[in-house]
């Protein structure tokens, strides 16, 4: 055996570990806190009344389905090498309903940055456009959207054993569509800068209100102002060192690359998708407090 293949060997080791060692903390800390968090909702039922609790309610639920959907699934791949990786089902299913669940998750995120801007803003035809009933409009409408997306994929997989275990897109056009469109764009890009941008726009807002104006709404303008700032600094600390690895590995997908490279490559993957999973974990203390908040009806 080479110097070569033993490199081979130790990296799939590692990367095994690391589905184990990483993946199992964050899996289970990401149902039990978004377990708490929907009980936490449907206690107070803050989500029947306000877009912004609706947003966050909805969210752990589809946050719940990616982790189970997504990083169980993970780590069968990576640790067991079961019957069920090889599996047409597997291969057809999983990936179209991780992704429904994640688009939503993201969605839900976004709607709920804007709504923060729309409801700090001191225009009050802006403030009135934050309804729970457009709330229910653009999550079920979103649901629907990401649903026809990700329907194309059931058609277009098949398996492939060599090397690694993956599903493999029939369709070259449709393969090019989900790398650049949907996981760089839907999922990493298109988010970052919404979340971004109507984060600040909300932390704008509020410092221009005038004295009577923060005296009036002093708690929801601090739940508001930690709401935004933690939000955007989740998504950077998580997602975009995720969004930089998908780069690379879209840019580079049509290089060819040797076993040893493509080991390597593969552990990166699997340590920036783990890594991105604390997304889907939520900081229980900061989501429940802001919760009992939105659940006064300021």
């Amino acid at each position: 055996m080479s110097s070569n293949d033993t490199s081979i060997i130790q990296l799939q080791l590692v990367t095994k570990c690391i589905a184990f060692a990483v993946g199992f903390p964050i899996l289970i800390v990401g149902i039990v806190g978004n377990l708490m968090n929907i009980i936490v909702f449907l206690s107070l039922s803050s989500y029947k009344t306000n877009a912004c609790s609706f947003y966050m309610f909805a969210k752990s639920f589809f946050d719940l389905n990616a982790l189970i959907i997504g990083l169980i699934g993970h780590i069968i791949i990576q640790g067991f090498r079961s019957y069920a990786v090889t599996s047409e089902a597997w291969c057809r299913f999983r990936i179209p309903l991780l992704y429904i669940n994640s688009l939503c998750s993201y969605t839900c995120l976004c709607l709920q940055s804007i709504d923060s801007f729309l409801c700090s803003s001191q225009n009050p035809i802006l403030r009135q456009q934050s309804t729970i009933r457009r709330a229910h409009y653009l999550v079920f409408g979103f649901l629907f959207i990401w649903i026809c997306n990700e329907s194309p994929y059931y058609f277009m997989q098949q398996i492939n054993l060599i090397p690694n275990w993956r599903c493999q897109t029939t369709n070259t056009i449709y393969a090019q569509y989900r790398s650049y469109f949907t996981i760089l764009g839907l999922s990493n890009i298109i988010p970052i800068l919404i979340i971004s941008l109507f984060g600040y726009l909300s932390y704008r807002n509020i410092h221009r209100f005038n004295i009577n104006q923060q005296r009036t709404l002093s708690i929801f303008n601090r739940q508001t102002i930690k709401m935004a700032l933690f939000t955007i600094s989740i998504v950077l600390l998580f997602q975009a060192p995720y969004t930089i690895a998908q780069i690379y590995f879209t840019s580079t997908a049509n290089i060819t690359k040797n076993i040893y490279r493509q080991t390597q490559e593969q552990l990166a993957n699997v340590f920036f998708f783990i890594y991105a999973y604390n997304m889907n974990a939520p900081k229980k203390k900061s989501d429940c407090s802001i919760g009992r908040i939105l659940a006064l009806k300021w």
